[in-house]
């Protein structure tokens, strides 16, 4: 089974994508994480990353793909996918790179959360964790790009009849049980 995680920044997509994963035998594929990584390189590509990612701005959808296309192909069991697609046309480029590769995603999970939770879970997050692009301003320009770019994809696999919809409010086992049976009774 192939899957796709999404959400607004802060609705826990990488925690439920790590379990999901550590279930069901699953790749995990988190283009932040491999960006971040790909970012410390130090090579000229891997600066570009690191400026990109710091200000908040949307990575080039061809350097996500060349940075995880060896995660999606290389996942015997199925994948998971989190942080990508960000707009409609990344998620038809997806769709297309799959299909000339006769794979498919089967469902798409939608962690809903409002935006004051989203906020306050990654000003928490930039404390503990540190991460340079979880400053105020890039927390802001993130959110106001998913807010433009990524609900139109939301309701891209809608109709595709692909979405399943959870409440990322709870705590994380509670969404986890709430994922789980979402998936065994589509």
């Amino acid at each position: 089974m192939n899957l796709i995680i999404l959400g607004p920044q802060g609705s826990g997509k990488g925690t439920q994508a790590k379990l999901l994963a550590d279930k069901f035998g699953f790749v995990h594929v988190s283009s932040g994480s491999r960006l971040r990584e790909f970012a410390k390189g130090g090579t000229p590509k891997g600066n570009l990353i690191a400026d990109l990612i710091t200000t908040g701005e949307l990575m080039p959808f061809d350097t996500v793909m060349e940075v995880i296309e060896p995660d999606l192909l290389g996942a015997q069991h199925g994948f998971i996918l989190d942080g990508t697609p960000r707009n409609l046309m990344q998620a038809e480029y997806l769709e297309w790179f799959l299909k000339e590769r006769g794979l498919s995603i089967d469902k798409v999970i939608l962690l809903n959360i409002p935006r004051e939770v989203s906020l306050d879970r990654l000003q928490k997050r930039a404390l503990i964790e540190k991460r340079s692009d979880d400053t105020p301003e890039a927390i802001s320009e993130r959110l106001a790009i998913y807010e433009h770019d990524t609900l139109p994809v939301i309701e891209h696999y809608r109709k595709q009849g692909k979405l399943i919809e959870i409440d990322g409010t709870p705590d994380i086992q509670t969404i986890f049980l709430d994922i789980i049976s979402k998936l065994e009774n589509k």
